[in-house]
């Protein structure tokens, strides 16, 4: 089976998912297991988890995130190249996908009185000033692209066991506390995070398909 095949079949059967995941979410205000998850990881009020959890989260959104993307650029355009360097300000620009997404599907991000409730409850202000944003979360979309850019880029270059394997483990790692980070600070469901990641591995495999295939043509 030609490698092109792979990734489009990659590619729809993620899409399928997708589509029928933000369907749901776009039905209904809960996903099974959702308050739970929220509830389990707001039961903590550890001062110092909630500066770790509001770095993570404020890294991977808003103006944060561009200077992110300016140093991996920048690192990888040193140490890899200037093709994979220039897809990396791409994962950027596909967050506005994210943002369209969100608009047509209006999944209800979780409500300020649950924030309240939450023993962490005296660091949480007001959820959000957009309450029907939620899903996909675009902070976890965003670090699965763009993280799970780099780790392919790491995969594909470091040929030393040493060193490729534990900052394989340590993206895969600092993804999902991106997203674990979003359901700590009361700003999204399990859901919205998972359908973030979804999607976004949806834009990934299509990067890394366009990767490959402009390498094998030069």
């Amino acid at each position: 089976m030609q490698k092109s095949t792979v990734f489009k079949l990659i590619i729809g059967f993620l899409v399928i998912i997708a589509v029928i995941f933000s369907i749901y979410a776009h039905a209904t205000a809960l996903f099974p297991g959702d308050l739970r998850v929220t509830t389990f990881l707001q039961s903590s009020s550890n001062p110092y988890l909630f500066i770790i959890m509001e770095t993570l989260s404020s890294m991977f959104g808003g103006w944060y995130s561009i200077l992110v993307i300016a140093i991996i650029g920048a690192i990888v355009w040193w140490r890899i190249g200037k093709l994979e360097a220039i897809l990396i300000p791409v994962t950027g620009l596909l967050t506005f996908v994210n943002t369209a997404l969100k608009l047509v599907i209006n999944h209800s991000r979780p409500e300020v009185i649950m924030v309240l409730n939450s023993p962490a409850s005296a660091a949480f202000g007001p959820v959000s000033e957009h309450p029907n944003n939620g899903f996909p979360s675009g902070h976890a979309f965003f670090a699965i692209i763009l993280l799970g850019l780099l780790a392919y880029y790491i995969f594909i270059t470091e040929k030393k066991p040493a060193v490729r394997v534990p900052a394989l483990i340590g993206l895969i790692i600092l993804i999902l506390l991106v997203g674990i980070s979003r359901i700590y600070m009361g700003k999204h469901w399990l859901s919205d995070v998972l359908g973030g990641y979804l999607i976004g591995g949806i834009f990934l495999t299509v990067l890394i398909w366009f990767h490959q295939t402009r390498k094998s043509q030069r």
